[in-house]
């Protein structure tokens, strides 16, 4: 997603800076203010995010850089979710992996030969593998809206609009 707009990285910075409520690592009860947008400004990129009363582990985040162009400033940057959660998602499935893998490949110990034991081994990796991906569906179903809040923020408070280019 890009953007464009007649202001200076520094404008575009400080507009950022005066609208948003800093983001912490914390419980969304805990952030100060009660501006609707939560941010993290840096020198030359930003992360955003819509403050909610509740924990959304799966909710969008937008990561966006600043980069200089003719009469203004390029905003480039896409929705993520955040970092932690997406470690967490790949060590979930990564897990469930090798869980399905060792019950088709490795024998029983000291028990009998059992397409029983391997089914049901299987069937609980089916099973947490549809958790899993039920959990982060009703996360971002929950968030729904929120890329659209954000992006409406970033057009507004930076006088900007997408470029499409």
């Amino acid at each position: 997603m890009k953007f464009r707009t007649s202001l200076t990285i520094d404008e575009c910075r400080s507009r950022l800076e005066s609208a948003v409520d800093a983001e912490r690592f914390a419980f969304p009860w805990s952030y100060t203010g009660s501006r609707a947008i939560l941010g993290k400004i840096r020198q030359t990129s930003f992360r955003l995010q819509v403050r909610r009363s509740y924990q959304n582990s799966f909710a969008p985040f937008f990561y966006g850089e600043f980069k200089p162009v003719n009469n203004g400033t390029l905003i480039e940057g896409e929705f993520k979710m955040h970092p932690s959660t997406r470690v967490f998602i790949r060590f979930w499935f990564l897990f469930l992996l090798l869980f399905a893998v060792a019950a088709l490949i490795l024998p029983s110990r000291g028990q009998p030969e059992s397409a029983t034991g391997r089914v049901s081994m299987l069937l609980v990796a089916a099973f947490l593998g549809a958790f899993g991906i039920g959990l982060v569906k009703v996360g971002q179903r929950f968030a729904h809206g929120e890329q659209q809040t954000i992006t409406a923020f970033l057009k507004r408070t930076l006088e900007a609009s997408e470029w499409l280019n």
